[in-house]
């Protein structure tokens, strides 16, 4: 009888822990951090308007971890989207300024090789 006892409060005892246990994380938390990282390898802080938007993810992945905290996962859903989003848009930026540049040092040198055929 009293192994009963002792089992069934063992029982509860994990069922609450169990019960506490926060939950696990949206599947746009680790995108959202992945996409802000790329964005940072890429360079995004060097470029004004780049890292204007890699900061604009960066305030929206904190708040939706500050909306995770207190429970509201739709929120921080839809905030992590938006991080998500504006950091990818941060890397294509740099990516779209180094293309500029290499269309740009092409175009000097085909103007160059132009001018020494004439």
């Amino acid at each position: 009888m009293l192994a009963r006892i002792a089992l069934v409060m063992v029982s509860l005892e994990l069922a609450g822990c169990a019960a506490i246990r926060p939950p696990a994380p949206p599947p746009e938390l680790a995108r959202a951090e992945a996409a802000i990282r790329g964005a940072t390898q890429e360079g995004a802080g060097a470029d004004r308007r780049a890292a204007m938007h890699l900061a604009l993810a960066r305030s929206e992945l904190a708040q939706a971890r500050r909306r995770l905290s207190v429970g509201d996962l739709e929120a921080a859903r839809w905030l992590l989207r938006r991080a998500e989003v504006d950091a990818e848009l941060s890397t294509l930026i740099v990516r779209e300024a180094g293309l500029r540049d290499a269309a740009g040092r092409t175009l000097d040198q085909a103007s160059t090789l132009a001018e020494g055929a004439r």
